[in-house]
């Protein structure tokens, strides 16, 4: 869990460069900031194939919220604010948008004023349910609601929030995870500060392998057996079905039915 430790001291370190800077309040000097009073915010319309990659990473800070949307299209709602209008001035979203691959990135201009600022930006997407979600480096909480055929993210500094997706590849998370309904192709999360929840719904069929977990398996639904490996412990459902696999955890496991 030291390399967990070390990469996100790292990215804290970093604020000065792509995160918005702390406010000088005492009482908030632990908390993201992800409003200011100078703001804009546009829209854009995405025209898309099957099986669209989506790609958000350069620092977002605020939210990224993943909703359902059309077929063949990706709607994107970005919103920008900063403590003044020279911090606003100082950065941008840019949206690369293809038919099979949209990036999204946060651009922070190399100017004297601009070194460091006090911003964030807020990404709301609604897509078609073959998306490929793919999120690298942001600040701000990512909430997926689906349905998408993939989410991965690397490096998430607030809490995830994820159901609906076919697969799940998830490494090094700040703050915890709440996963709902249990992907069908299976997941593997990795590297996670905070608890770890999976609510299996309704499933009767799955399969839960957990490994160097520091806190306790809790709430496990009583149809569920455990059997001890070497690496840590297998919580089966039923004949067992897609697997989860979750490893390096500094909290708690949580297994639900909702």
């Amino acid at each position: 869990m030291s390399r967990l430790r070390l990469y996100l001291a790292a990215l804290l370190l970093g604020a000065c460069v792509w995160l918005p800077a702390l406010p000088s309040v005492a009482d908030e000097e632990t908390r993201l900031v992800t409003s200011y009073p100078f703001k804009d915010s546009f829209s854009r319309h995405c025209p898309v194939k099957g099986s669209p990659r989506i790609v958000i990473k350069g620092g977002i800070s605020g939210p990224v919220i993943v909703s359902s949307g059309r077929s063949g299209a990706v709607d994107v709602d970005v919103t920008r604010t900063a403590a003044t209008q020279q911090e606003l001035d100082c950065h941008e979203v840019k949206i690369d948008a293809g038919p099979d691959l949209i990036t999204i990135t946060q651009v922070q201009f190399d100017r004297r004023e601009c070194h460091t600022i006090r911003a964030s930006q807020a990404i709301t997407l609604h897509v078609p349910a073959d998306a490929l979600i793919d999120v690298t480096a942001i600040a701000g909480e990512l909430q997926v609601t689906g349905p998408v055929q993939s989410v991965t993210a690397n490096s998430v500094a607030s809490h995830v929030s994820i159901s609906g997706a076919r697969t799940v590849d998830l490494n090094s998370l700040a703050k915890g995870l709440s996963l709902g309904g249990v992907p069908t192709d299976g997941a593997t999360i990795a590297s996670v500060n905070g608890d770890v929840e999976l609510n299996v719904g309704e499933r009767r069929d799955v399969a839960i392998r957990i490994s160097l977990l520091t806190g306790h398996i809790r709430s496990v639904p009583s149809d569920f057996v455990s059997r001890r490996t070497n690496g840590g412990y297998l919580l089966l459902g039923g004949q067992g079905g897609p697997l989860l696999s979750v490893s390096s955890v500094e909290g708690d496991v949580v297994v639900r039915r909702r």
